[in-house]
């Protein structure tokens, strides 16, 4: 009798959680900062040198080209920011510490740029995966998955590029390959 309770119990959990949709988003690490002194030159040499981006440095970009500054208290008031604009999904969980992805990266970019989407884009809106796509056949993100961390030198990359493109609707010839 005590393990169909159990039964009963754990269905009961599995059927809440499944009519309630996916998981509640969270914010890990919400308190955590970053040097007060990091302006923009500083905060870029300092990025470029990074194994992996961190959520919470990668946040601290898009509010600077946004922004020219990152006003943010912490991790959390970024989330929020971002939240606010759209440029990261509602539904996401954060981690400050958490290595950036190529997905979020490209997610985030595609907000914060306005780039055109295809047709898929176009349709079924934004997604980590379709914005990736769409990033590496405009020539502002490296070929990837969406799952790859993203080291420091590519997110200072992908960022110039992103606010290049925001601020002037092209990209330099350089990176579209014209001379």
């Amino acid at each position: 009798m005590q393990a169909t309770g159990r039964h009963w119990t754990l269905a009961a959990i599995l059927a809440a959680s499944l009519l309630s949709g996916c998981a509640v988003p969270q914010i890990t690490g919400g308190q955590a900062g970053l040097p007060a002194d990091d302006g923009s030159p500083g905060y870029l040499d300092r990025i470029s040198g990074l194994k992996d981006v961190s959520e919470n440095d990668a946040m601290r970009g898009f509010l600077m080209i946004l922004d020219g500054e990152d006003a943010a208290e912490d991790f959390q008031h970024r989330v929020e920011a971002l939240k606010e604009r759209g440029i990261v999904g509602a539904n996401w969980s954060f981690d400050a510490d958490r290595p950036l992805t190529k997905g979020r990266l490209a997610y985030m970019a595609y907000q914060a740029s306005n780039v055109g989407g295809g047709v898929i884009l176009t349709l079924t809106g934004p997604s980590q995966r379709y914005c990736l796509r769409e990033l590496q056949y405009q020539g502002i993100m490296a070929q990837g998955l969406p799952n790859t961390q993203v080291t420091g030198m590519e997110f200072v990359a992908v960022l110039t590029r992103t606010d290049t493109y925001r601020r002037t609707g092209e990209l330099p010839a350089v990176i579209s390959g014209q001379q």
